[in-house]
């Protein structure tokens, strides 16, 4: 029987380690650590280009389209200065504007409600003309004149107004009370609402009762532009929610 003690034996892979390699492995081995190390090294590489060349192309890229040659004008412009003189000129002229005092605003009809006023008009009157109010006194402004205010309160402005006077009878048969009544004015033809001046040393606003057969005389003050002092109107109401009585 052959004896196999003098085969070498085939080296193990504990027998791998830098230790037991001969010169030639160990070469081997180096060469290889060395190409991996390129080739991650090139793949790194490449992976930072492309990071980079996308993020060049993506900021030199404008959003919402190519970037429009500046050079080429756009597609809307500006009428030329010779443009409009084709067009037709107004036919309108200063002159051709109203004249005169400024008119006032004309009231709704009896029954109708007037925005403007913010109430339903009851009966529509002159200066100076007796009328009924809806609930029985008989009322008349007495006069409406151009007047210099002075503001004592907060939120009043002092200057051009009028002085609005008017006088309340009694014909219900009792008592009423005067404390109800609201009186507001209002001036050119849009109605514009004019600020009352309470304490002014003119105004003197209806207070108390007014007893059966009794009159009561008021007075408001209303800031108004001195142009618009002429075309006042002045509403009255008697009680609370009460229809308007409105003087031109």
């Amino acid at each position: 029987m052959t004896s196999d003690d003098n085969t070498t034996p085939l080296p193990t892979p504990d027998d791998q380690t830098p230790e037991n390699q001969t010169p030639e492995q160990k070469g081997r081995w180096t060469r290889k650590r060395i190409g991996l190390v390129a080739l991650a090294a090139v793949g790194g590489l490449a992976i930072v280009a492309a990071i980079v060349i996308a993020s060049v192309y993506s900021f030199s890229r404008p959003a919402g389209g190519p970037v429009p040659d500046a050079l080429k004008p756009a597609a809307t412009q500006l009428p030329r200065p010779t443009d409009s003189a084709d067009s037709a000129p107004s036919t309108s002229t200063p002159s051709d504007a109203p004249k005169g005092s400024p008119a006032t605003a004309s009231p709704a009809k009896k029954g109708e409600m007037d925005a403007r006023f913010g109430g339903v008009v009851a009966q529509t009157a002159e200066v100076k003309q007796d009328v009924k109010t809806p609930s029985g006194l008989t009322a008349n402004v007495v006069s409406v004149e151009s007047y210099t205010a002075t503001a004592t309160r907060p939120g009043e402005v002092s200057g051009p107004a009028v002085k609005v006077t008017l006088r309340l009878t009694n014909g219900t048969g009792g008592a009423f009370p005067l404390s109800t009544a609201t009186v507001n004015a209002y001036y050119g033809s849009s109605a514009t609402p004019a600020a009352p001046v309470a304490g002014d040393s003119a105004a003197k606003p209806f207070t108390g009762s007014l007893q059966p057969g009794a009159s009561a005389t008021a007075v408001y003050v209303f800031t108004v532009p001195a142009d618009d002092d002429k075309a006042v109107t002045v509403t009255l109401s008697d009680q609370a929610g009460a229809q308007l009585v409105v003087f031109q």
